[in-house]
């Protein structure tokens, strides 16, 4: 008798159980989509860019520096790597660094994420920051217009309070950071 009961009892628990627990490959399942669904939706709000190498954007931004009359290219003489950036400078007044998405020490490979013109607080003047952040946003993405690239750094400017970016839907973001000692203008890039 002992046995039987014991027998009910565990059928009765196993059953209760498995009718407790859903079936967790369709939840994974589910949940993958929904994550697809959600990443689908941001690159439609944000938008993307193909994947580029920090040489790449590099030249792609010494290309936007010399055409528009500026004539201060980065230059490789004038580069230092350091914590995974490379930096560069481009006037006194003014550095620019690229970092990776992963830093490898190779800008030849290394996949760019983001892209910053950086000034002293005490050099700082917002009329060249904003000339060169310029260049290097259309370096980024060719295909924003000029009155996009303006529109995303006043955004950039109002967001900057806040510690948020302006996006446009193309693939880019615009950041203005002003830390205790510098400001930088970044431009982050947006990949599939």
């Amino acid at each position: 008798m002992k046995k039987k009961l014991f027998a009910i009892l565990l059928c009765g628990v196993m059953a209760l159980g498995l009718a407790g627990c859903s079936n967790p490959v369709s939840d994974s399942k589910k949940e993958l989509e929904d994550a697809k669904k959600e990443l689908e939706e941001t690159y439609k709000k944000y938008g993307w860019v193909e994947k580029e190498t920090v040489n790449t954007i590099l030249a792609k931004f010494n290309t936007e520096i010399m055409d528009s009359g500026l004539n201060t290219p980065a230059s490789d003489d004038y580069m230092v790597v350091d914590n995974g950036k490379y930096w560069f400078a481009l006037t006194d007044d003014v550095a620019f660094y690229l970092k990776p998405v992963e830093s490898s020490g190779n800008k030849e490979k290394d996949i760019l994420d983001m892209s910053a013109i950086y000034m002293d607080n005490d050099k700082y003047d917002e009329t060249t920051a904003i000339k060169y952040t310029k260049l290097l946003i259309k370096a980024n993405n060719e295909e924003i217009t000029d009155s996009e690239i303006d529109e995303l750094l006043k955004e950039a400017k109002e967001k900057s309070y806040s510690k948020e970016t302006a996006n446009n839907g193309k693939g880019i973001s615009v950041g203005i950071s002003n830390a205790n000692d510098h400001y930088e203008y970044q431009v982050i890039r947006l990949y599939k």
